[in-house]
């Protein structure tokens, strides 16, 4: 059975169309149903303040099902008529998307596809160690090579992809106790043991919380798939519940598409700390 990609809008049209463009991009997504939910706008906290840039968002979406959609095995966007807010909506669309999939890939509106993610997803999703009872999910991101506010120097990034290709780190994988919000892949079955907490008020904090009490893992890469773009969006749900100001950055310097060399096997790296310490925790103390 074949797999879908499951995209969540709601109001912010440029990005959510940045996303698709970066799934139609990505090698292999012509292989999979696109499944896109838009998230109702009448009963939110701030309907008016929403409602001209999610009609224009639903337009948006539209067109461009309209123009791409024979990309795909099959197409489909469907839009709420009331708000079920982010936890809700992501149950839901996950939901509608492995009613006819053994698995699928789920992203929020502003995450940017590098053009071997979907690879890396089916990669994963056949590799011995994920299909391990205790772990749940695929990560797109990576916590490593982030510079969270900071610019990183260019001769700091050099260094970075040099190591990264020597150490042929596009191949390597860490298990982490934490699932991350913004974009992740699972199978059916790992997502019935989880999906109801994530569509819970705070789900994704309470879904970490069941991994952490549960000796559950997700599967991360070294090298970065996908990279999240909307955490300072003024419209976006970061910036509504935390401020426009907010401390939270993510700034991803190392990404796979800059990195050369065809994909081999996928193995777990030994010693994640190390290599976190080496590239990582420079900035975030900086940070702090």
């Amino acid at each position: 059975m074949l797999g879908s990609i499951a995209i969540q809008a709601f109001n912010k049209s440029e990005n959510v169309v940045g996303t698709l463009d970066s799934i139609a991009r990505s090698s292999g997504s012509d292989k999979y149903h696109l499944v896109i939910l838009q998230d109702g706008c009448s009963g939110s906290a701030e309907t008016e303040k929403y409602r001209s840039d999610w009609a224009q968002t639903t337009q948006a979406l539209e067109e461009w099902v309209s123009r791409n959609g024979d990309h795909f095995v099959s197409a489909r966007f469907e839009r709420s008529e009331e708000n079920n807010g982010p936890y809700r909506s992501a149950e839901r669309l996950v939901n509608r998307a492995l009613e006819t999939s053994e698995s699928v890939i789920f992203s929020e509106d502003d995450v940017i596809f590098e053009r071997d993610a979907i690879e890396w997803f089916e990669r994963a999703l056949n590799h011995p160690m994920f299909l391990r009872p205790n772990v749940w999910a695929i990560a797109g991101e990576s916590k490593f090579f982030d510079s969270y506010r900071y610019l990183p120097p260019k001769a700091d990034v050099c260094r970075a992809l040099e190591v990264a290709q020597t150490r042929d780190l596009i191949n390597r994988f860490v298990f982490l106790d934490f699932l991350p919000s913004s974009c992740f892949a699972t199978t059916r079955d790992k997502w019935a043991e989880f999906g109801g907490t994530r569509g819970t008020t705070n789900g994704d904090v309470a879904v970490i919380e069941r991994c952490r009490a549960e000796a559950r893992l997700c599967f991360w890469p070294v090298i970065a798939r996908c990279r999240d773009t909307g955490m300072h969006h003024p419209l976006g749900y970061s910036v509504r519940c935390k401020g426009l100001h907010h401390e939270v950055f993510k700034n991803t310097y190392v990404l796979s598409g800059m990195l050369k060399g065809a994909s081999g096997e996928l193995s777990e790296i030994p010693d994640k700390d190390a290599l976190f310490n080496e590239f990582t925790v420079f900035w975030k103390q900086l940070a702090s």
